[in-house]
């Protein structure tokens, strides 16, 4: 019979080794997450397929488009400065001739959620659309400054951050499902998400939006896997990005440029997740930052969000 020590020391090694297995495997699940090749393409179908990309006058938007006309898609611009999206629309035909572009003028943040859905639905109801991208929102346009406590924060800034980041990407989609439903074929929404939904100090309004974003979109998506429907909801969950309105910072390795940013979002498209952080370093940031004791995390945030404050108010 095996000494006890015997005993033990088998019992680690086996425990080390189902570790060391469930770790390796852990990895190269998330390797191939970010190398897989993207399957946008099985939703380029039909006579003249449309993608709808809300926020588009710059940044994240702004390069999903790009990345959505590299791929032949024609696009339908949202945004809330006509001019600007008259330049947008310009550069985009310029740059992929054989494109159609279109474009929806609508103030996200309104409180008038209903007429700015229903421009939008104006510009869309007789395309073929296969892809919506909610990505319109953020804080920049709302708040001076745009990173700043709850306490500093106005009724009227409340209500605008919920507008923009909650109630105008929900309501659009609803309001979209008829012209969606037309669509005999696959169809992808994709709502862009935010580390910040963890919870983000001096931007807590914000985060909580994106964690409804969240909730809504995993939520939805299951109702659609239980009726076999072939839409696919993907939540992209993204950390610091610039080049984009109100953070013209240079990019490092955990804060790539908005294309670069863009380019990972579409690459992830068809990963069979409901929900993916969007980029390779933006997950190894949300793996550490889960290693951190509550206790101690709450501080850190607090000190993160103010360098990022100071970096944005440098690059004004």
């Amino acid at each position: 019979m095996p000494s006890i020590p015997s005993m033990i020391g088998n019992f680690s090694y086996y425990i080390g080794l189902i570790t060391l297995l469930y770790f390796s495997i852990q990895f190269l699940q998330f390797v191939y997450l970010h190398v897989r090749p993207t399957s946008i393409r099985i939703y380029h179908y039909g006579p003249a397929p449309w993608a709808l990309i809300t926020g588009a006058s710059d940044g994240i938007g702004l390069a999903l488009a790009r990345q959505l006309a590299s791929h032949d898609f024609n696009i339908v611009l949202h945004g809330r400065n006509p001019s600007k999206l008259e330049r947008v629309r310009s550069g985009l035909i310029e740059h992929f001739p054989n494109i159609a572009v279109r474009i929806a003028v609508a103030d996200a943040a309104s409180p008038d959620w209903s007429s700015a859905v229903n421009n939008v639905l104006k510009a869309v109801q007789d395309l073929h659309l296969t892809v919506l991208i909610n990505n319109v929102g953020g804080t920049g346009a709302l708040l001076k400054p745009p990173i700043k406590t709850f306490e500093d924060t106005t009724n009227d800034e409340i209500e605008n951050l919920i507008n923009l980041n909650l109630r105008f990407p929900t309501q659009l989609t609803r309001c979209l499902l008829p012209v969606i439903s037309k669509v005999r074929g696959p169809k992808l929404i994709m709502n862009i998400g935010s580390l910040a939904a963890s919870g983000a100090p001096l931007a807590s309004v914000y985060g909580g939006c994106k964690a409804f974003n969240h909730a809504w979109s995993k939520g939805w998506q299951a109702e659609l896997q239980s009726t076999r429907q072939k839409v696919e909801v993907l939540t992209m969950i993204v950390g610091g990005v610039t080049e984009t309105a109100h953070r013209k910072t240079a990019s490092t390795i955990f804060t790539p440029d908005a294309g670069t940013m863009a380019r990972a979002a579409v690459q992830k498209v068809g990963c069979g997740r409901a929900e993916v952080v969007g980029y390779w370093s933006h997950g190894v940031q949300s793996c550490l930052l889960r290693l951190v004791p509550d206790a101690v995390l709450g501080r850190l945030k607090v000190e993160i969000m103010k360098r990022v404050r100071l970096e944005e108010g440098k690059s004004q």
